[in-house]
């Protein structure tokens, strides 16, 4: 069984309230060449999963800020690129986090590579805490799971945290950088994959997404988060037919800016901002 990584326990205030008022909510933030995912629970609980790159880490500081936010329960770096992890330094200076998680890959903290030097030292201290495939964080309702990694390689995108977030029957599926490879390892090594939505691997790239596990996970809808022209050529466009023909709706951050789901437990739609 895996671990069960604990968090603070809220003081939680029920109320009578319209359908939908306890509802699971997925922000998926357009900031360029990245991600940036925030989540708030039924009972209140905020978490956000990556935090955009260097140059973007501040339009997440300006949209929790707008929405009243000081302080997030759990913070979560799928893994320590710039374009996932490059927010964190803007974010930690002006937003708390009770909780900080990574996957405890190891980073070279020498004076060659600053960037890693200056992110081990304002996120790996104090409460923070590395993931592993097989944890579960609870969040009241709602409960993440770890899927990958179980094991590093040289390739970061391969040593990224796969996420699966579970709300009543309604689940979420968040790739981070994974590829085919790792897909094919979720195929042969675990079960339930089946969900919701997609956040689809590596920015929609030609890498990622294959047709086995777009079939295995058979999501209503994917988001893409991927910069508009980038120099990438992402998102791929051999992964977009793929999602389209399995009938998969399509949404993505250079297209749509920011987007918004939401879930009460039973179904899914799409949220607002």
């Amino acid at each position: 069984m895996g671990r069960k990584v604990l968090v603070p326990a809220l003081i939680l205030i029920f109320c009578h309230a319209p359908v939908w008022a306890e509802s699971l909510k997925l922000f998926f933030l357009d900031v360029g060449e990245g991600d940036a995912i925030y989540i708030e629970t039924p009972d209140t609980q905020r978490i956000l999963i990556d935090t955009g790159n260097l140059i973007s880490g501040y339009k997440v500081v300006q949209f929790l800020k707008k929405r009243g936010i000081k302080k997030l329960d759990i913070l979560i770096i799928t893994h320590p690129h710039p374009d996932h992890a490059g927010g964190v330094f803007h974010i930690l200076q002006q937003i708390k986090a009770n909780a900080l998680y990574d996957n405890g890959q190891e980073l070279d903290n020498s004076s060659d590579y600053d960037i890693y030097r200056w992110y081990s030292s304002i996120y790996r201290n104090g409460n923070y805490r590395a993931l592993k495939a097989g944890d579960s964080i609870p969040m009241g309702k709602v409960v993440i799971n770890i899927l990958w990694p179980y094991r590093f390689t040289s390739d970061w995108n391969e040593n990224t945290l796969v996420l699966k977030i579970i709300y009543g029957e309604t689940s979420f599926i968040l790739m981070g950088d994974a590829n085919t490879g790792i897909e094919k390892s979720l195929l042969k090594n675990s079960t339930g994959l089946k969900a919701n939505l997609l956040k689809t691997g590596h920015h929609g790239a030609k890498d990622a997404s294959s047709e086995e596990f777009i079939k295995a996970v058979s999501p209503e809808y994917a988001v893409i988060s991927a910069d508009k022209n980038n120099a990438k050529g992402d998102p791929e466009s051999d992964v977009t037919e793929r999602l389209k023909n399995n009938g998969v709706k399509i949404f993505s951050t250079y297209r749509d800016g920011d987007i918004a789901f939401e879930s009460d437990g039973k179904k899914i739609k799409r949220g607002r901002l």
